[in-house]
Order: C-alpha cells, then structure tokens, then sequence
C-alpha cells in the first residue's frame, strides 16, 4: 500500500471509529483514543511526516505525543513481534564485514560485537540499555516510505569507512533499515547501485524488499558517491 493510500485508509478508519462512538454512545466513546491516534498517523503519512511521532535526536518520542499515540504504539510492538514470530526469521544477519542488517531487538539479542547503531524507526524508541560506548544514530522514517534524503546520505558517507561494526536497523529490517544498509554496501564499493546492493542483501536476509521510493533515495546516492570518486580521481 503506497504512502497516500495507507493515509487515507487511517483517517478513514478513524472517522469511522468516531462514527461508532458517537452512534453508541456511552462506553463506546473508549474508541476515540485510538480513533485519534490513527488519525495523526495518518496526517503524518499525507504529508506532517515522520515528526508525527515526536522521536527526538536520542532516540526517545516526546511524552505528550507518545501518549497521544500509545494506541498505534501498541499495534505497531505487536505486529513487529507478530512477524519476527510469523517469519520465524532471524532478528539480524550480517550482510558484510562489519555490517548488520536487522530488526528492531532487545540489547541482549543485538550483535554483540556492534559499536554502531542506526535507528531507522520514527514509531519506536531507541533500544533500550545501550551502553556509552555504542554511538546511537537515528534517522526517523515512516514504515513503508524512504529515509529523507539528506540526512541519509549524510549519514552514510559518515560511516562509510567507519571501522567499528554497525547494527542498521527499522522495526523488521525488510525496507528503511535494508535501503540504509544498502546504501553503505554502495559506499564500501561492493554494489554499484540499489538492484545490486539489494540482490546482495536479499541473499543474506530473503525478506529484504525495497520499493520504488527507498531504491530511488540508493540510486541517487550511488550516483553522487560515483561523482564524488570521479572528481576525486580527476584531481589526483
């Protein structure tokens, strides 16, 4: 479901939810929580953005969104919990030296030598318990859509010679983490674009999927890393 689409199919079914309340009446106004819960996140997708949800530089969400929000909140840990169970697949795979690719876990269950996270979730907080010594990055994303371009390849080219492990992830580690993790495979020269990148993902961990948008933000990094290298040999 596009972008669009999912926005309106939350504000329908949060209008639909007031309808019920209000044609009820009495217990039945409980729905209005959610109701304008989904709502909000369905204005963020038509265009507020990932600053929906209130994720802030650290990782947490602001209190008064988050509780705003709580509802979708719920849905969102459950179904993530859902599909790992769903899947029965494993919450990270290593996709390149020093570069892991997966779902959105528990401290203890992370790769244990990773000294690196990317947090690509706008709708969780950050892990919970990561020591000092682990840098936290984030890059709020809606589920199902592309990072913002230019932090992302900000970000990126940041890491892309950075020696300590990354541990890239999203809630599942199919689509906004995988387009980052991409886009580093793109950077460290073992992909040359998006398809490539994500063939070599794929292979690693099958349910990678990127859609039209996350490869479109890969390939426009691909070709200014190509740009880059190309002045840098011309001037050599």
């Amino acid at each position: 479901m596009g972008r669009i689409r999912f926005g309106w199919a939350q504000i329908v079914l949060g209008l639909a939810l007031l309808a019920c309340a209000a044609w009820l009446g009495g217990p039945a106004w409980i729905v209005a929580w959610p109701a304008i819960a989904v709502i909000a996140v369905g204005i963020g997708y038509l265009g507020v953005g990932p600053r929906i949800f209130g994720k802030r530089d650290d990782g947490s969400l602001h209190p008064v969104i988050s509780t705003v929000l709580l509802p979708y909140h719920v849905v969102a840990f459950l179904r993530m919990h859902w599909d790992a169970v769903r899947h029965a697949e494993a919450p990270w795979h290593r996709v390149a030296d020093g570069l892991y690719l997966g779902r959105r876990t528990p401290r203890a269950a992370m790769p244990a030598d990773a000294r690196v996270v990317v947090d690509l979730t706008a709708e969780l907080p950050r892990i919970a318990g990561l020591p000092p010594e682990i840098r936290y990055h984030v890059i709020p994303t809606l589920d199902a859509t592309a990072p913002a371009y230019e932090p992302f390849a900000a970000l990126a080219s940041a890491l892309a010679d950075e020696p300590a492990p990354i541990f890239v992830h999203c809630a599942a580690g199919h689509g906004r983490s995988a387009a980052f993790a991409a886009a580093l495979v793109v950077a460290r020269g073992l992909a040359s674009d998006a398809i490539e990148a994500e063939r070599l993902l794929e292979r690693v961990r099958p349910l990678v999927r990127l859609d039209r948008e996350q490869r479109e933000v890969v390939d426009r990094f691909a070709r200014a890393r190509g740009g880059q290298r190309s002045v840098a040999g011309s001037r050599a």
